[in-house]
């Protein structure tokens, strides 16, 4: 009953952090969008997509990457899934203006729902590692898949490959109160950043031929200030944090964090590297 509990507190405390999350989203879409979407032919290539293919995108957000998928797999559909009801409320007005008639969206958990029929391609895009559940949910996802179906998932890798991760510790660490928390066993970007752990999870789960692939997959932001709002003004704990500092302190942490940023300008824009890992496999023919 423990675990239970706790997973459930898991994916409310998970789905309200993308709840408030939902309006920031759309404040930065054109960057967020452009940012995050250079993962997506390491993704689209580990998944070998033809038309006709029905494909599950779970933590879909406002709607990446399934509506880049939706003409690269027509006349096939594809589905995509997230805990978050405002995200999804921008993921379906941004599909009526692309006219994606074959994009379905869905609410829910994606370790716990009632998943519509079986699919032969699936994917999550940085939305493995907010599930409370990996092992479960891989098991689950595994069998909504038809045989020789295949998975790619996209995770962020370790801290010193990703700049974005480091300026933002970087600024706040004067502020911080407690060590963070074990990010292994915790809600966020370095859950699954360690070298070959997504890959046991996926092996684990049944899944054949698994493949790790590191991609570079830099964020490009319009200016120092406008990362430092959408680290923290946006989402998550660096937003409670900011919300409990004074106004002297948040000037101390703006000013950390264009120093930290520094290395990265470039001209008006601020470019930061970044590290994902490209996991795939495929459901064995026979299971």
């Amino acid at each position: 009953m423990a675990a239970k509990l706790a997973g459930s507190a898991w994916v409310r405390g998970v789905r309200r952090e993308w709840t408030v999350s939902a309006r920031a989203w759309e404040r930065w879409e054109p960057e967020l969008v452009a940012s995050l979407s250079a993962v997506d032919p390491h993704l689209f290539r580990a998944l070998e997509l033809a038309p006709g293919h029905r494909v599950l995108d779970f933590g879909c957000g406002s709607g990446e990457p399934t509506l880049a998928l939706a003409p690269l797999v027509a006349p096939g559909q594809v589905v995509g899934v997230d805990l978050s009801a405002p995200m999804l409320a921008t993921a379906r007005r941004r599909a009526r203006l692309r006219h994606s008639d074959n994009v379905r969206f869905l609410c829910g958990d994606i370790a716990r729902m009632r998943l519509p029929g079986r699919f032969d391609r699936v994917l999550s895009r940085y939305g493995l590692m907010f599930v409370d559940d990996i092992p479960l949910t891989l098991d689950r996802i595994r069998r909504a898949m038809k045989p020789g179906g295949r998975i790619a998932l996209a995770v962020w890798g370790p801290p010193e490959s990703n700049a974005w991760i480091q300026a933002r510790a970087f600024a706040a660490r004067p502020f911080l109160k407690a060590p963070p928390p074990d990010p292994e066993h915790s809600p966020g970007p370095l859950r699954l950043a360690r070298r070959g752990l997504l890959s046991r999870h996926l092996r684990r789960a049944g899944f054949e031929k698994v493949r790790a692939r590191p991609a570079h997959v830099p964020l490009v932001y319009s200016s120092s200030d406008d990362y430092f709002e959408y680290s923290f003004q946006a989402r998550g704990p660096m937003m409670e944090l900011y919300e409990s500092l004074t106004g002297g302190q948040r000037a101390i942490l703006r000013r950390r964090m264009r120093r930290a940023l520094a290395p990265y300008v470039d001209g008006t824009l601020v470019r930061l590297p970044a590290l994902a890992w490209v996991v795939s496999g495929v459901k064995a023919s026979r299971t």
